[in-house]
């Protein structure tokens, strides 16, 4: 099985462990935020949302993961009618640090609530719909998902990051015009840091490694971690 994804969709998410070509690029990101600034009524809202945003990140089929979808959209919408239903940033650290231990990592950084906090606003500067800003208490369920691919694919929340979160730049005030890749399921960067290549293949190698119930057993575990219960 191909390596599928390993933050997407980043779950983390059924993106995650799709056995296709999962690819989060700049403009796949552009895309997936210009349909999250839809509004979301209804479980059939939430349930299309959420695979019109695996689709443009590579995942055109998530029947593999049913239950996972109906989790994902299942929180989506508890999201949309409640924001004391977003997902804190406690809860995207704990399952980040479960992937870490997952995955074995040989080093792993231990993230906290503090640093996804610092991670989210500053992607929420260029992708405002996506990821929340600081003031918000927690994340929708499909920007943690990206966010957790995200996180992997980097070996945590990079240096450039913390310093770009002094910064304090209000949501979707940053115009980025380039393309570059944050992530592709395929091929890892040609120069990666030791840590973000030491992620990166120790990701590839655990879900070579599993079976189908093997990887829908660990995204189930990664859902519960993140509060996301039982799709209705």
């Amino acid at each position: 099985m191909l390596f599928p994804i390993h933050s997407l969709l980043v779950v983390a998410a059924t993106v995650w462990a799709y056995p296709g070509s999962l690819h989060v690029s700049f403009q796949s990101l552009q895309r997936l935020d210009a349909l999250s600034a839809g509004g979301i009524e209804s479980l059939g809202d939430a349930t299309a949302y959420v695979r019109k945003a695996a689709a443009l990140c590579g995942t055109p089929d998530t029947s593999f993961a049913p239950d996972l979808e109906s989790r994902l959209a299942a929180a989506e919408l508890d999201a949309a009618k409640d924001p004391n239903k977003l997902v804190s940033d406690e809860r995207v650290a704990d399952a980040f640090n479960l992937m870490s231990k997952e995955f074995r990592v040989e080093h792993p950084r231990s993230l906290t609530a503090s640093d996804i906090l610092q991670y989210r606003s500053v992607m929420a500067s260029i992708f405002p719909h996506i990821f929340s800003p600081k003031n918000v208490a927690g994340s929708r369920p499909v920007g943690v998902a990206v966010m957790l691919y995200q996180l992997w694919y980097s070996g945590g929340v990079a240096e450039g990051v913390r310093k770009a979160a002094q910064l304090d730049r209000p949501p979707g005030s940053l115009k980025v015009t380039g393309g570059h890749i944050v992530g592709r399921s395929s091929t890892p960067d040609r120069n990666p840091n030791s840590l973000d290549q030491e992620y990166q293949l120790a990701g590839r190698k655990y879900f070579a490694q599993q079976t189908p119930l093997g990887t829908r057993s660990f995204l189930g575990r990664l859902a519960t971690t993140l509060g996301m219960t039982e799709g209705r």
